[in-house]
């Protein structure tokens, strides 16, 4: 076995990175993405004025204290609507909720979708600063996608940019670069992850894993029966380990992809279900997908005619050329 020359080597990069790619996952990242924040939003929407009124659990006073001088805490939308409308603080917080719906759902149709984009990650952005002590996973990474979704061409495919001729949905290298960047992240999301539980021993025997399943503040079942079979936690935070490490590795692999992928959901499905954060495990759900889905179905789609064209062939031509 020869390593690859410069020139080899530059040409493989070279087609990594700016080989025109199809649209369809930019597009399927743009709707997932803005779905996911109108659920959680609407999610929100019975205790929006206990988040985010004057009055709020945390009050105004404490959580713009908390937040650097730079961050556009919601008062600082009152006290706009105010001077324009005057709408009172209630008032005002719930049109900042409409604002809000109103930008991701033009996202999620794909209408002018760089200045939706930007008006979503604005309002994320407020809701974010508003309420940082209930920030965790989930915010950050929507965060994250929502910042992705102003700068990628996202409105190449599933769109009413592109239905209205706005936006071609033409494979252009500026697809590829984006969503190689998408998966990249990925990749080192789960590395880091991975490698960062690697270095933990509670992690090896099983115990962060029991601890999380029997505490309080995550429990959904009674589990304490685990602690008869020590070797079932221990062999899931293996399975853990394996799959978040040799997700950059995985995932590029055809053979191996769709497994792989499949194991990154059960992963989400079980935190989701046993630990209780099922908005945290569909936005990793929903980022994997977008960022190696549509490669997984071609995998699928490929084995499939593979198969196909087999049975196609009679037997005797099997044997013939198997022997």
């Amino acid at each position: 076995m020869t390593l690859p020359t410069l020139a080899e080597t530059q040409k493989h990069l070279k087609h990594f990175w700016e080989e025109p790619l199809s649209p369809e996952p930019l597009g399927l990242f743009r709707i997932l993405i803005s779905g996911f924040a109108l659920l959680q939003a609407f999610l929100w929407l019975p205790d929006w004025l206990a988040f985010f009124g004057p009055d709020a659990w945390i009050q105004w006073e404490i959580s713009k204290a908390l937040n650097a001088a730079w961050h556009i805490h919601i008062r600082e939308v009152y006290l706009l609507l105010h001077a324009a409308f005057g709408l009172t603080e209630n008032q005002a917080v719930m049109a900042f909720f409409w604002f809000y719906v109103l930008s991701a759902s033009g996202l999620l149709l794909g209408l002018y979708t760089r200045f939706w984009a930007f008006l979503t990650w604005l309002g994320h952005f407020i809701i974010m600063s508003s309420i940082p002590s209930f920030i965790y996973g989930v915010d950050i990474f929507l965060h994250i996608a929502l910042f992705y979704l102003i700068l990628m061409p996202s409105n190449k495919a599933y769109s009413l940019d592109r239905r209205l001729g706005i936006a071609s949905g033409l494979p252009s290298w500026g697809v590829t670069l984006s969503l190689r960047v998408l998966q990249v992240h990925m990749c080192l999301v789960y590395l880091s992850a991975g490698y960062e539980k690697m270095l933990a021993p509670d992690w090896w025997n099983g115990n962060v894993l029991w601890r999380s399943l029997v505490q309080p503040d995550f429990r959904q079942y009674d589990l304490t029966w685990l602690a008869k079979f020590p070797w079932i936690t221990m062999l899931l935070s293996w399975f853990t380990m394996l799959i978040e490490t040799g997700y950059c590795i995985g995932m590029w692999i055809p053979k191996v992809r769709v497994f792989w992928l499949l194991g990154i959901i059960s992963l989400h499905v079980g935190i989701m279900v046993f630990l209780g954060l099922g908005l945290f495990g569909t936005i990793m759900i929903l980022l994997s997908i977008s960022a190696f889905g549509f490669a997984a179905w071609k995998d699928v789609q490929r084995w499939i005619r593979k198969d196909r064209q087999l049975d196609s062939i009679p037997d005797f031509e099997l044997d013939r050329a198997s022997g």
